[in-house]
């Protein structure tokens, strides 16, 4: 009996050695990763709920912003982890964005229970690229608060700047803020000028003739060209003439680059950031998956960051993630994800202009040259003159697009060697056109020269070092001038 008693508990003993070591050894990430994962979820479910919704609260909005920005960077953080586990330590450390998230969600408990109560605007569709495709990103909190200024009664003329750099969505957001209902019912006219339109009303009135009539409620909208150098002085007597003129509740809302023209308002202006890496990642991943889920396919997952990370030193990303994303989500390949890679990582910015080029004056600029990989059918392009229009109608887009011309999808037009592509169209307002032209017979002769390559290298080594996102073959010059 006394063998017996020895033996169970012995074996007992074994058993509780061997559950407490398995507890300790079993990795503290991977329990974080499964909290961290359930708390993604419900951040999303609110996050995206909340877009769908009308919020004219600033405090809401607000908590909504911290919100989605915990849990872009709890996204990245947790696909960092999945992804790039041996470079996670050095930037990320899982429990402290669990814990960070966690609080916020806490946080949101009476933002739910008010939520309910915000009309409807749209019906979000079933998958979220669709919705992320079709919508503006991360600006809910500027529109709500450009339109609770249109709203706000006035005695003089009310002027909202808009500030914010290159292709940051300054047009798009003014857009989404004049199709609203609530602005609709407002203002009786909308007229959207460009600085250059400010001497031609004073010209107008110096005559006693009406350029633009504003005796009923308007609302202005001009669009600041930094290359007028002569736009103060135009707009101090555009400014005079629209006072005495404009009827009593009419407003303007001014959008430039320059952080000088916030003096323009009367008003402090509405600043715009270019998207952070978290938050980049966020709308370029759910963008290039589309419907697919990304942790069953670790593969193209990682392809996918390394891609972002390139994307994320471009001057228009959303552009730029736009036409890349497009082009994976046609083709869940991992050999045509990396091809997509390969013909972006190996484009050279070019300066052409100099004596010798054989290029006019009025063509001498930065130029982006593109060879196709040894096994796509695509052709050496040189693209250049690379602009944005929003007056161009679909019957005169080009047919040729920029990555299916590169990646082998589509052909150049018979018997051209200098033609426009499509490089991308919007899908939200003001449905922007990005077109450039391609020269594929100079693509052939163009000789590529690198004089700098060493400290190209050198600045390559410093970002991966730095960059838990970078790829170990990516050259990111390839979108230094979209």
């Amino acid at each position: 009996m006394d063998i017996l008693l020895s033996v169970v508990a012995s074996d007992l003993v074994g058993r509780l050695f061997s559950f407490i070591i398995g507890k300790y050894q079993k990795p503290v990430a991977i329990n974080t990763a499964d909290r961290l994962q359930r708390a993604l979820l419900r951040a999303r479910v609110i996050v995206e709920e909340a877009e769908g919704r009308q919020i004219a609260n600033r405090a809401m909005l607000q908590q909504l912003s911290q919100l989605r920005r915990e849990l872009c960077q709890a996204a990245y953080a947790i696909d960092t982890f999945r992804w790039r586990a041996s470079e996670l330590s050095r930037s990320w450390r899982l429990h402290d964005m669990v814990e960070s998230l966690e609080a916020a969600l806490s946080d949101m408990r009476e933002f739910v229970v008010l939520l309910s109560s915000c009309s409807r605007v749209t019906r979000q569709p079933y998958s979220t690229y669709l919705y992320m495709e079709n919508c503006m990103f991360g600006l809910q909190m500027e529109k709500e608060e450009i339109i609770s200024f249109l709203s706000r009664p006035s005695q003089d003329l009310d002027i909202l700047p808009i500030i914010g750099p290159h292709e940051v969505g300054k047009r798009t957001l003014v857009e989404h803020v004049c199709l609203d209902e609530r602005v609709r019912e407002r203002f009786v006219k909308i007229h959207r000028l460009s600085s250059y339109h400010l001497d031609d009303f004073h010209i107008h009135e110096h005559h006693h003739r009406s350029l633009f009539d504003f005796t009923e409620r308007s609302l202005i909208v001009i669009d600041v060209d930094d290359r007028d150098a002569d736009v103060e002085e135009s707009w101090r007597r555009f400014h005079s003439a629209v006072r005495r003129r404009a009827l009593r509740g009419s407003k303007v809302i001014v959008i430039s680059r320059k952080e000088a023209h916030s003096s323009m308002g009367t008003v402090s202006p509405i600043k715009l950031r270019a998207l952070r890496r978290e938050d980049l990642w966020y709308f370029f991943r759910a963008l290039a998956f589309g419907a697919a889920d990304p942790d069953d396919r670790p593969e193209l997952a990682l392809l996918a960051m390394t891609l972002c990370a390139g994307i994320s030193r471009s001057s228009a990303l959303f552009a730029v993630a736009n036409i890349i994303a497009a082009s994976l989500r046609a083709d869940l390949n991992v050999r045509s994800w990396r091809r997509v890679l390969k013909v972006l990582s190996e484009a050279t910015m070019l300066w052409l202009g100099a004596a010798g080029d054989g290029l006019d004056q009025d063509k001498a600029g930065h130029y982006n040259l593109f060879r196709p990989v040894k096994d796509a059918p695509g052709v050496p392009c040189l693209f250049y003159n690379k602009r944005k229009s929003i007056s161009v109608t679909q019957s005169d887009l080009p047919k040729v697009t920029m990555l299916g011309l590169l990646t082998g999808a589509s052909l150049p037009p018979a018997g051209e060697t200098r033609f426009d592509v499509l490089a991308w169209q919007s899908r939200i307002p003001p449905y922007a056109s990005y077109i450039a032209t391609c020269d594929t017979d100079r693509a052939h002769h163009q000789q590529v020269i690198a004089p700098k390559t060493r400290l190209l290298n050198k600045r390559r080594r410093d970002h991966q070092e730095g960059d838990p996102c970078y790829g170990p073959k990516v050259a990111h010059k390839w979108l230094l001038t979209h």
